[in-house]
């Protein structure tokens, strides 16, 4: 009891000492003043159906920044659209956020928590991957170059071992509700920076939402979410590292014309397994892949908006049964390194590639079949990663 009390006192000084600052300065408020690179790791392993935070958790007041003249300051600074450059997208923005460590997201992609078909804040994704998980399902991940001006996200779910793996890949803050055991221990011995729902690792981040999902309870997984605004108000007081290493640069790279010679295709259909596939309608006027699935098109619970893609990755990547590590129900083992085939889609054309991952903790490169580098469009980009015995069709 005593070490909790210590915590807390320590919390509600740090909170005092930043709103004094916020009040008094708040152009110079950095992240040096606050953020400092320290160690990460997890906590024990755990099962999907331990899913327990503690009950100051559930609710917070978050500060009003409408006081300053950028809420995430400590992270960013203010300047002329146009000036900066987001690595996920090749796309401008106001701020300075190519050296943030991007957030990346296990989120929920099963059927049941999805109302009509919408999940919160994966409009807003840079980057979204799709994996199988056990039963047939898909889970995803979200990548966020800007996670602090994101609004809802989730519903968020557990991790895998391939999950952490791809966090890692973009020296990424990973954000789960515990995990399996051998991802847990991937989080864990590789150091992977990581926020924990289960195990309260950095859990103050985390809410519940009892009316996500109508006719679930408060303990429902499918109602566990967190936000921008809850990351802008914890971030400061956890001793991470929140930007990048000077030597780290995204690997991916972005043109006007991506794929000037590929064949033609509006209809991309995707498929998981015999229960799941996702489609994709390619829009020639706004130049954006409309995504599908479930028999509906996927959208954002947040704002309503379609999900879009300019940018479609599909990895062959082979799939089996997990076996051994205390794992069961039919989890799935997939290796994200070495070299591999795939297709590559944007501009309503599709091309074969080959993908290549040197180790867990390098990014993945993608180059066509001449080996000349493959350039993304600019704007979000999709990747799924599918068994080679699934078929990708494209119309």
């Amino acid at each position: 009891m005593q070490t909790v009390i210590k915590k807390r006192s320590k919390k509600v000084i740090t909170i005092f000492f930043i709103l004094l600052l916020l009040i008094t300065v708040p152009s110079t408020l950095t992240a040096d003043m606050f953020v400092i690179e320290g160690v990460s790791g997890s906590d024990p392993e755990d099962t999907d159906e331990i899913l327990e935070i503690s009950g100051h958790h559930t609710q917070i007041n978050i500060p009003d920044f409408s006081g300053t003249s950028n809420p995430n300051q400590h992270i960013s600074t203010t300047h002329t659209i146009g000036s900066y450059i987001n690595p996920l997208t090749g796309l401008s923005t106001f701020n300075d956020i190519s050296r943030n460590r991007p957030v990346a997201v296990s989120i929920s992609n099963a059927r049941p928590a999805l109302p009509s078909n919408a999940t919160n804040g994966i409009s807003q994704a840079d980057i979204v991957y799709e994996f199988l998980v056990e039963g047939g399902i898909t889970r995803m991940i979200g990548i966020y170059q800007d996670f602090l001006n994101v609004g809802v996200v989730g519903s968020i779910r557990s991790a895998r071992h391939y999950m952490a793996e791809i966090a890692e890949a973009y020296n990424a803050l990973f954000v789960h509700a515990g995990g399996s055991p051998l991802g847990m221990e991937e989080i864990q011995n590789r150091g992977i920076t990581n926020f924990d729902a289960v195990f309260g690792r950095r859990a103050d981040i985390f809410v519940r939402n009892v009316n996500r999902v109508p006719g679930h309870t408060v303990d429902s997984y499918h109602g566990l979410t967190t936000s921008g605004a809850l990351f802008s108000w914890w971030l400061p007081m956890y001793d991470i590292q929140t930007t990048h290493h000077y030597n780290f640069r995204q690997a991916l790279n972005f043109t006007n014309d991506p794929i000037p010679a590929g064949a033609v295709s509006n209809r991309i259909n995707v498929r998981f397994s015999s229960g799941k596939d996702s489609t994709f309608h390619y829009n020639d006027v706004q130049n954006l892949y409309f995504m599908n699935q479930y028999g509906s098109q996927f959208t954002d619970a947040n704002n309503g908006l379609p999900v879009t893609f300019t940018n479609l990755l599909i990895l062959d990547i082979p799939i089996t049964d997990l076996v051994g590590y205390g794992e069961g129900d039919g989890r799935q083992d997939m290796s994200t390194t070495g070299i591999g085939t795939g297709y590559f889609a944007s501009g309503g054309k599709y091309t074969p590639i080959f993908w290549f991952r040197a180790n867990k903790s390098s990014q993945f490169i993608y180059t066509y079949e001449n080996g000349q580098e493959v350039e993304l469009g600019y704007g979000k980009t999709y990747i799924a990663i599918t068994p080679p015995a699934m078929s990708t069709t494209f119309n």
